[in-house]
């Protein structure tokens, strides 16, 4: 577009060139025709390598040519010399705009020393070839400023979008990981955060300062509001010294303002400290409050924006974090009802049968035959040895993984050791393939099902043997626990539906089942029962 417009003012005044009139027009003509077919070539190629390299060197010369063919330095195409710096700017950053302001420089000035040999003084300009020259070099400095402005900002936009992740970390880890990586964006030395969380009764507030991360908690009242009423709901900008009197720059619903006074609750300016202040205001309904920057490294145009995005994830972050935190209490609130349940519907229920036992003993003990209290008084040994194999399945349920790296394999082979010397009746284990590798969650829970369904065999089937199979094939998981013993109370083939309508076998194999994505089933006849688990692999999986 350049060259063709060109080509269009000196045919709109022809005396323009003075000289080789035949020749410019000429090279400008050809200059158009290369010019469409580079469009051409590179308008979906990469413009890295050697070929735009060699276009700008090629232009530069060509430049030069347009010069030296129309008045050397006065030439009015000395736009062109402009247009090849912008070139090198957009093609190469700031180290392409030095190295292109520095060929195009060296070339104008070399022609103008050659020139002004052959050329007189009423055509060779002296003030405007030294004006010229100092527009191509504030022009280069210019758009090398702007490019290294534009590599700050690019790794400013990567270090967002590698926010730190705070999975699997506890409160303070998180949170002395959340905020570093804020200030670092800002260039920050201080901050400050400060949030509310819905329905709870106090406020929290974390202080980073030189990598040290504390964290406190107040009452409601002690730093409220945390910025003035002006202020409330917008980001602003202080790049003086925090007073009664600072001037504050901030923008609230796209509009920008400014302000005057203390932008920060003085309890907090005496936790927070250090020179200037960026802020900006954070809600994701759950979580809500304020974070606050100070020491900044740089008062960029740009900052009060960053400081915007920053609160908003700051603020997703957080809420995240509670939100996971509310679902672990709430997992370990499931888990103690569960235990509780299973507690008192079992070995409660048993030991207030064996009390009342003791105390029927007690009182018929010297009416009763000594070998039949003997044999009563057994008869509640074994009881009671069978609820404390049932109290010792609960402990084992809360510990740790005891073997890091023993795989399923390896659990269910502990298992079947620790169940027959308990029970002391075989115990027969099948893994289809043997050495499979499941996720800890999943495999926890098949040993945990596995457990519970052999010790429910064991205690109303009275079997001579159980027989455990777990068995996986394309996105499925499959356990069966079966037994040689009198079967359930009910006889027949019952599917999930069934199971869950007629509430049939284990309440805890059914909940486990189904919080897992599983469904059960039971098999159950008078020489013997099966009961099978089958879980997705997908869903347990995430």
């Amino acid at each position: 577009m350049l060259a063709a417009w060109s080509l269009f003012a000196i045919w709109l005044d022809p005396t323009e060139p003075a000289r080789y009139v035949v020749q410019t027009y000429s090279l400008h003509a050809l200059y158009v025709l290369y010019s469409i077919s580079l469009a051409a070539v590179m308008w979906n190629r990469s413009t890295t390598g050697r070929l735009p390299l060699a276009t700008h060197i090629a232009d530069v010369v060509l430049f030069s040519v347009f010069q030296y063919l129309t008045l050397g330095p006065s030439s009015p195409f000395f736009v062109y010399f402009v247009f090849s710096l912008f070139c090198g700017a957009l093609r190469w950053d700031w180290r392409g705009t030095l190295s292109a302001s520095a060929l195009v420089l060296t070339s104008y000035v070399a022609m103008g020393a050659w020139m002004s040999r052959t050329l007189g003084p009423t055509e060779f300009e002296l003030n405007r070839f030294i004006i010229r020259i100092a527009y191509l070099a504030m022009v280069g400095l210019l758009l090398a400023y702007l490019g290294q402005h534009e590599i700050r900002l690019r790794a400013e936009i990567e270090r967002l979008a590698r926010w730190p992740s705070t999975a699997n970390l506890d409160t303070t880890d998180a949170l002395q990981r959340l905020i570093a990586h804020a200030a670092g964006l800002l260039g920050a030395g201080r901050a400050l955060v400060a949030w509310d969380i819905q329905d709870e009764p106090w406020q929290r507030i974390a202080v980073w300062r030189s990598g040290e991360l504390s964290i406190t908690r107040t009452g409601p009242e002690e730093c409220t509001p945390l910025v003035p009423a002006a202020l409330a709901g917008a980001a602003y900008v202080c790049d003086d010294g925090v007073t009664d009197t600072s001037r504050v720059r901030g923008a609230h619903a796209d509009t920008a303002f400014e302000w005057r006074g203390l932008p920060i609750h003085a309890a907090l300016q005496a936790r927070l400290g250090g020179t200037g202040l960026a802020s900006a205001p954070f809600n994701s309904g759950r979580v809500s409050g304020r974070i606050f920057f100070s020491d900044l490294g740089h008062h960029a145009t740009e900052t009060l924006s960053l400081t915007e995005v920053v609160a908003r994830e700051v603020g997703s972050s957080l809420d995240q974090m509670e939100s996971s935190e509310q679902l672990r209490e709430l997992a370990v609130r499931e888990q103690r009802v569960r235990l509780a349940r299973d507690l008192h519907d079992g070995v409660l229920q048993s030991l207030t049968g064996i009390r009342y036992e003791l105390q029927a003993v007690a009182t018929n003990l010297a009416d009763e035959p000594a070998d039949a209290a003997r044999d009563r008084l057994l008869a509640m040994e074994r009881a009671l040895a069978i609820e404390q194999r049932e109290l010792r399945l609960f402990i084992d349920e809360l510990k740790p993984d005891r073997g890091p790296g023993a795989g399923l394999s390896g659990r269910m082979e502990a298992l079947r050791e620790r169940v027959a010397l308990e029970w002391k009746l075989p115990v027969t284990i099948r893994l289809t393939p043997p050495a499979q590798a499941l996720p800890l969650e999943l495999e926890e829970a098949v040993v945990l099902m596995a457990h519970e369904a052999i010790v429910n065999a064991m205690k109303h089937a009275h079997p001579t043997c159980v027989h455990v199979e777990i068995r996986s094939e394309p996105g499925l998981l499959h356990l069966a626990v079966s037994n040689d013993g009198h079967g359930f109370p009910f006889q027949g083939n019952y599917d999930q539906d069934a199971v869950e309508t007629w509430r049939l076998g284990s309440a805890s194999l059914r909940e486990r089942a189904a919080s897992l994505g599983g469904r059960m089933s039971i098999d159950s006849t008078p020489s013997g029962s099966r009961v099978n688990i089958a879980v997705p692999l997908e869903r347990a999986t995430h």
